[in-house]
């Protein structure tokens, strides 16, 4: 017979069975929440949460606005060559 593994949820320490807790290690009642507390971070525009999230969004604003600059540069550069050649 064998015996099904078991580990202690990181939020409230009870015995759970492993297939129990969601994969970073809280059952379904501290997943939720925690998931809450993003929520309302988010919502009410403050918070560690919502500090990330803000980070996130400036860093992929950048990201997009470089490729954006990158393929206008690309364009000008690839029809300077067409001039030369044609």
């Amino acid at each position: 017979m064998k015996r099904e593994a078991k580990a202690r949820c990181k939020g409230c320490g009870r015995i759970f069975l492993k297939k129990d807790l969601n994969r970073k290690g809280y059952c379904s009642e501290c997943a939720m929440k925690r998931m809450l507390n993003v929520w309302k971070s988010l919502h009410d525009k403050k918070g560690y949460w919502y500090e990330k999230w803000k980070k996130g969004m400036l860093l992929w604003a950048k990201k997009l606005e470089h490729e954006k600059h990158k393929k206008k540069r690309r364009k000008t550069a690839e029809s300077r060559s067409k001039r030369k050649k044609g």
